[in-house]
């Protein structure tokens, strides 16, 4: 045990610096972490023996991670984009991968080798462009959503690719694996409909009588959520299933998607998927062979060439066709010069299953690494890549940009944003809603997120101090942020989540905040907050005013009335 400590710490130590030095290059930590195993392990700095231990680990990462994509798979998302999001995606999956098939075959790969590697090339990192679109604030741009649209239907793609080698990897001994292959199929078929079938009956039978009721509570829906993605998969990779521990993550994720709390399972289980997904690439590293790689240097600058340069003219292609203007679809395209997460995984899928040499898994690493670099640069300086290439560019304009003339869709920005949406909070939505005021709810009760949904009203459950859930609500846009949250430290955490988000800017959203008490009140004035809502307070001035109007006969009738009406319509 004191090995494996020693181990462990070792590696995240060494781990923190090569990602501090990464990021100097404004580069992703996944580099990082790679370059720590490739230190670690083959170039031998230090041969693990708790490798074991460290493996599970980041096998632990990899069901997580493919948990996470499952629970959010949107497709309303890829349905709202439309047809650019499924043509553009599907598009670039076909001609990526049938361009990179015949590269590898010319380069004298064999034709099992040349799919793998084909499949690799296709698909590009969703984690690492949202990230660096979240950095340069476009996630909610035209060229953001569309990206996040078509990296949703190569995300799809990937995992019906994922569960199919799953499904060949024999899980613990898969029993079937001896029957004949047509035999074999409908085995197959028949376990795939059968887990399909009950996960359909739990997500729609069981999970909503008891999931909200976890929503309250942080440890129980953090316990719940790890239990049920990791048993879900030790399940599904039992010798009678047969599939792969990465099936039954996403499989997992994929019967909560539509929960209440989705979102508030991801944000409670990101840290923990990054840091077992830190453990993963870290191993994955140490596992690279280096022997005869020489070989393989010219085959993967080769391939760094066609993602860096022939995924984004095939992206450039599809949505000059489909009428959109050269700036949006160069933005866009340059989010695809990269290959992903995705095919590591299959990469070292491959491998596992004796499919791949360790020679060519090499290849695949080394053309992640640099495209991966590459990409990065070319996402953060896309204005003036874009500057620089404009008058080439204009080739690309097919159709003057008759797609962008007729969208009138606005992506979520000068809106307000309600904190807490019981009581007080309800009457203040119902009020936003009659004003036809843009407007989202934000609740930790899933319940009352439950009733704002059914009643038409956007609505999202989470803790609005939590980045992840700013990043859906459009935090960052909003012209106003009202909080009629109870507790007095929820509402000072909100304050410092502004404060992080705006820091000094001058034009931050107003900021109304409902406080307890007069002491509450002094505070969060001196704390900057523009209004502060005191119950007693407003509520003595409205009394005050009902005296004065001498209302004490016949106007109290009419108030008491007006007063049922509105909690009537508020739903309360």
């Amino acid at each position: 045990m004191n090995n494996f400590f020693f181990e462990l710490t070792i590696i995240l130590l060494l781990a923190g610096l090569m990602v501090f030095f990464i990021t100097l290059l404004k580069q992703p930590s996944i580099i990082g972490y790679i370059l720590t195993g490739l230190i670690i392990g083959p170039l031998g700095y230090r041969q693990l023996h708790e490798s074991g231990v460290l493996d599970a680990l980041g096998q632990i990462g990899v069901t997580l991670l493919l948990f996470m994509v499952g629970l959010e798979l949107d497709f309303r998302k890829i349905k709202q984009l439309g047809k650019v999001a499924l043509f553009t995606g599907l598009g670039q999956i076909i001609f990526t991968f049938s361009a990179g098939y015949f590269i590898c075959l010319a380069l004298g790969f064999g034709i099992i080798a040349s799919l793998y590697i084909s499949i690799a090339l296709t698909f590009s990192s969703t984690i690492i462009v949202v990230k660096l679109l979240a950095e340069k604030k476009d996630t909610q741009s035209l060229y953001g959503r569309i990206c996040i649209g078509f990296l949703l239907v190569q995300d799809f793609v990937a995992l019906l690719i994922l569960l199919f080698l799953g499904s060949t990897s024999g899980g613990s001994g898969d029993i079937f694996a001896h029957l004949p292959v047509w035999q074999y199929g409908i085995a197959l078929l028949t376990k795939t409909l059968g887990i399909t079938l009950l996960l359909i009956w739990l997500s729609k039978k069981i999970f909503p009588k008891f999931i909200n009721r976890f929503g309250k509570s942080d440890d129980l829906l953090l316990i719940f959520s790890v239990a049920w993605a990791l048993g879900l998969s030790v399940f599904v990779s039992s010798p009678i299933m047969g599939f792969s521990l990465e099936t039954g993550g996403f499989l997992a994720g994929l019967a909560l998607a539509n929960s209440y709390v989705h979102y508030e399972i991801s944000g409670r289980i990101k840290s923990l998927r990054d840091f077992f997904i830190i453990i993963f690439f870290i191993v994955f590293g140490t596992k690279l062979v280096f022997v005869g790689i020489a070989s393989m240097l010219l085959p993967a600058l080769l391939l760094s060439l066609f993602v860096l340069i022939g995924n984004p003219l095939i992206v450039m292609l599809i949505m000059g066709f489909m009428g959109y203007k050269p700036r949006t679809s160069f933005f866009a395209s340059v989010t695809v010069a990269q290959i992903s997460e995705f095919s590591f995984v299959v990469a070292a899928l491959g491998n596992r299953l004796g499919h791949l040499s360790d020679q060519v898994l090499g290849l695949v690493t080394l053309v992640g690494i640099v495209t991966i670099a590459g990409s990065s640069y070319m996402i953060l300086y896309s204005h003036k890549l874009y500057n620089f290439l404009e008058p080439f560019l204009k080739w690309f304009d097919f159709k003057k940009g008759a797609a962008e003339s007729k969208r009138e869709d606005q992506p979520l920005a000068n809106h307000i944003i309600l904190a807490g949406a019981h009581r007080m909070g309800s009457h203040i939505a119902h009020y936003l809603q009659k004003q036809s005021i843009p407007f989202l709810v934000v609740d930790f009760d899933p319940f009352v997120i439950e009733d704002y949904l059914k009643r038409g009203f956007g609505a999202v459950c989470g803790d609005i101090t939590d980045s992840y859930i700013q990043e859906q609500i459009g935090f960052d846009k909003a012209k106003m942020i009202i909080s009629t949250i109870p507790d007095f430290q929820d509402n000072l955490r909100l304050l410092e989540a502004v404060r992080r988000v705006f820091g000094k800017k001058k034009k931050r959203p107003k900021l109304i905040f409902a406080s307890q008490g007069d002491l509450e009140t002094s505070h969060l004035y001196s704390k900057g907050v523009d209004y502060v809502l005191s119950p007693h307070f407003i509520g003595g001035m409205h009394l005050a005013k009902i005296l004065e109007g001498r209302e004490l006969s016949g106007g109290l009738k009419k108030l008491r009335e007006h007063h049922l009406e509105i909690m009537l319509a508020s739903g309360r």
